[in-house]
């Protein structure tokens, strides 16, 4: 009888494992909402979609690709369902070579507390961009 209960047990916790990843890896930190979008990368590595509107924004985005060149990439900070939890506002997505410093974080710092780059406004991620779509 003990060894059926702990079998059941270990079963149990195993398959609320895999249901956890699963669920984990639908959500696509790379989520977008646009035909037009980038994927940056921040220097940990971690991965976000941009998806700017204004046509210099995203010309300059195509050029980092092509060069392989790392910039400050950043917008507005709002909510979405995505991976990361927000996004950067598409209409204020914009790039720089220099930024305040206290504007500066990376894209899981910007995760862990949504609420107080959200009162902030702006913020900017130390990225490349590795992939162009449109």
């Amino acid at each position: 009888m003990k060894k059926s209960v702990i079998a059941f047990a270990i079963i149990g916790v195993i398959i609320s494992a895999v249901i956890t990843s699963l669920n984990a890896s639908t959500i696509d930190p790379l989520k977008h909402d646009t035909a037009r979008w980038a994927v940056i990368e921040d220097v940990n590595g971690d991965r976000m979609a941009v998806e700017p509107t204004d046509d210099g924004v995203w010309a300059e985005l195509v050029r980092m690709n092509q060069n392989g060149t790392a910039q400050w990439v950043g917008g507005i900070v709002e909510r979405y369902d995505s991976y990361w939890g927000f996004r950067f506002r598409p209409s204020t997505v914009t790039t720089a070579e220099v930024t305040a410093e206290g504007l500066q974080a990376t894209i899981e710092f910007i995760s862990s507390d949504i609420g107080y780059w959200e009162s902030l406004g702006w913020a900017y991620v130390s990225a490349q961009v590795i992939e162009v779509n449109s």
